[in-house]
């Protein structure tokens, strides 16, 4: 038989070979399978032509009848499924409500908040009662149009600016010294300033510590008499550096952002000098708030042998009386029987200050009106037991926040009084003020 050209020789397609995993039980002769025989007349394979097992078998082209060929998507499309969008919608707008109310909490507008959330419309799909659940109940003050105030958030004590404050010992500014004592906290830094002049610095600490002051405490002592007072802060800004230097001590006994809030400036006796030229020199920058004067306001006469005070040198505390009148700060004063005769005392300046905003004094009880005696432990160097004085009233005045009162005595342990009993008269007026503000 002639063969046809090599070109032209059709190859089968070579078998697959597919193997069957063993079954675990062997299965019986009446399951196994049974082989067919051939007809008589099919030919054989020939065992040449066997092809080797190969993991994937060549592709082989296949005519697929007509029924089975893929039709065309442009005449038979499958149904597209649009992408379900309401979920997404749901959730945005759900999102949107729950920042709007969580910033109308914050912000005390709850009811615009609830405007646009009770208008639907505005939206494609409204909110419903399960993501309404979520969201924070109204405060009542805000549906009643009411304004509370609400409460800051607790901070922990050691994060407050104070946290690594020094309490112990003092700390040296021009002319004096610095305390920081334990009832003086700051949660952010600010600081209130009771800055005293003339007096023992003991005394002045012990008095704002009994009496309960949150402040710092500077106390300057310049010598004898009101001139080196009064001298010391004649030139422009060395007041305002004195406040500086104060600030940097504050920050070297470990107050974080230490930042001026309120300054009271107090003094005894002498210690009036600094006082006045302060409040003729100071810029008006730092937030004064109070002044306390301690048998301590003097000036002089008009000339020889006249008893009409010069009013030029009582014109910085005329000016201050009038803005304690009005309530603007605290101006409170004590003063004694003692009469120098070369100059002014210090119940007649206060008198003056009266005049100028229409107060009158009234009579003080010496038993009910009087103040509770301090018995301080620093006031045992200062002054002799036997030699201590009570503070006994005897009038008292007041016109808004000036307050003015005197008190019996004419000795120098009169006068020393003043001083030893500050924590029972003028302090508790500060501690009071600032406490409400």
């Amino acid at each position: 038989m002639k063969r046809p050209p090599k070109n032209e020789r059709q190859r089968a397609p070579r078998p697959v070979r597919v193997e069957h995993a063993a079954p675990s039980t062997p299965l019986s002769p009446s399951l196994r399978p049974r082989r067919t025989p051939l007809p008589s007349n099919t030919p054989r394979r020939p065992a040449a032509i066997a092809a080797p097992l190969t993991p994937t078998p060549p592709p082989v082209a296949v005519e697929a009848p007509e029924s089975t060929r893929p039709v065309e998507l442009e005449h038979f499309a499958l149904p597209v499924t649009e992408p379900r969008l309401w979920p997404w919608v749901f959730a945005a707008v759900a999102l949107v409500a729950l920042l709007l109310v969580r910033r109308a909490v914050a912000d005390d507008s709850f009811a615009a908040a609830s405007a646009v959330l009770a208008a639907p419309a505005a939206f494609s799909v409204s909110v419903p009662s399960a993501a309404a659940n979520l969201l924070p109940p109204p405060r009542p003050d805000a549906l009643d149009g009411g304004e509370t105030p609400q409460p800051l958030p607790a901070v922990p004590p050691s994060a407050w600016a104070d946290a690594r404050l020094k309490r112990d010992g003092y700390t040296s500014i021009p002319g004096g010294v610095l305390y920081t004592p334990a009832t003086f906290h700051s949660v952010d830094g600010a600081y209130d300033l009771l800055l005293h002049f003339h007096g023992n610095t003991r005394v002045v600490e012990e008095s704002a510590r009994v009496a309960g002051l949150d402040a710092v405490i500077a106390i300057v002592n310049l010598g004898v008499g009101s001139a080196p007072y009064q001298d010391a802060y004649a030139v422009p800004s060395t007041y305002e550096e004195l406040l500086a230097s104060i600030e940097r001590a504050v920050a070297s006994r470990g107050l974080a952002h230490p930042h001026l809030r309120r300054l009271a400036l107090s003094s005894w006796s002498a210690g009036y000098g600094a006082v006045s030229t302060i409040l003729e020199q100071r810029r008006g920058k730092e937030p004064l708030d109070a002044i306390l004067l301690l048998d301590g306001l003097h000036c002089g006469f008009l000339g020889e042998g006249s008893a009409a005070l010069n009013p030029l040198q009582l014109g910085m505390f005329k000016r201050a009386a009038e803005r304690a009148a009005a309530g603007e700060l605290l101006f409170t004063m004590t003063h004694s029987q003692i009469d120098p005769r070369t100059y002014a005392s210090a119940g007649r300046a206060a008198d003056f200050l009266l005049d100028a905003v229409g107060a009158s004094r009234h009579p003080d009880d010496p038993v009910n009106d009087a103040p509770r005696h301090l018995e301080l432990l620093s006031a045992k160097g200062a002054v002799a037991k036997k030699l201590e004085k009570h503070m006994v009233p005897e009038s008292e005045a007041r016109r808004g926040s000036l307050h003015v009162r005197g008190y019996r005595g004419e000795t120098p342990e009169h006068h020393m009084a003043h001083l030893l009993q500050m924590g029972a008269t003028v302090l508790p007026e500060l501690v009071e003020r600032w406490s409400e503000r």
